[in-house]
């Protein structure tokens, strides 16, 4: 298929019908244009590494490798509020079977639920707002599945009027949590509080952020993709008003989506 034939499509998608070419609309087309010129290049002057007289096996088409670099640089956006129900979140036989609303709109948790528009993905950033009413709550990433994934545990250590939030991380697989390794938050739990979490995934480096502070800095290479889920563990009680899973959600990365949708 000829590629100059998609981006003539792109650029009569982008064109204006008035006479006159506004300055978006030519940005963006140029946008577009040095999106795919770079991805393309990238592909054509990707060196060989095999060497003289080597047995090389076949390569795919040029076109096919493109898609696949357009495909891996579009932007992922996913965005839960819960207004929609709970069809995306899958516990396994049931859906979010254990999680409830409450009067405000907020999802209490039960046990673990899958988000499964994001199981497909191997890098990301999560973003979610939640508070803990009792004990802790957990966010599971890299999930493949209900047996394997990795965690980042809230945990509420102490009593009295402000105990302490402690971060505990640790790896399930095939069913069975490893040995965690906990954190400190800096600052006092307070109950009434809603807790913003940021969670960066890259390759095998993962970063843990709560309140805007970085808690914990981590390497792990035994999950190589997967997707996020939450859950509250037996005694525990923790809601959710919200949960956001995005990458590439710069400029070219939406440009990336758009000449996506149209391959």
């Amino acid at each position: 298929m000829n590629i100059w034939w998609h981006l003539r499509k792109l650029l009569a998608y982008l064109a204006p019908e008035h006479p006159l070419v506004s300055p978006r609309k030519h940005i963006a087309v140029i946008a577009a244009l040095l999106a795919v010129a770079a991805i393309a290049g990238a592909v054509v002057l990707t060196p060989s590494r095999h060497g003289k007289g080597a047995k090389v096996a076949p390569a795919p088409d040029t076109w096919t490798v493109l898609r696949e670099r357009i495909s891996n640089r579009a932007q992922v956006d996913l965005f839960d509020d819960f207004s929609q129900g709970l069809d995306n979140w899958d516990s396994g036989q049931n859906q979010a079977s254990t999680w409830s609303y409450d009067k405000n709109g907020f999802v209490s948790l039960g046990r673990l639920s899958l988000f499964e528009p994001s199981l497909h993905l191997s890098d990301y950033n999560v973003d979610a707002l939640v508070q803990i009413e009792s004990k802790g709550l957990g966010l599971a990433f890299r999930a493949s599945s209900a047996r394997d994934y990795q965690v980042a545990k809230l945990m509420v250590n102490g009593s009295g009027p402000m105990p302490a939030l402690t971060v505990a991380r640790y790896a399930v697989i095939a069913g069975h949590g490893s040995r965690p390794v906990i954190d400190r938050y800096p600052e006092h739990f307070q109950a009434d509080t809603l807790y913003r979490l940021h969670l960066e995934v890259r390759g095998d480096a993962f970063s843990l952020y709560v309140q805007g502070n970085l808690i914990d800095y981590w390497t792990d290479p035994r999950f190589k993709s997967g997707g996020i889920g939450l859950f509250c563990s037996p005694g525990e009680h923790a809601r959710v008003a919200w949960i956001r899973v995005s990458h590439n959600t710069d400029s070219v990365g939406r440009m990336c989506s758009l000449l996506a949708s149209m391959f």
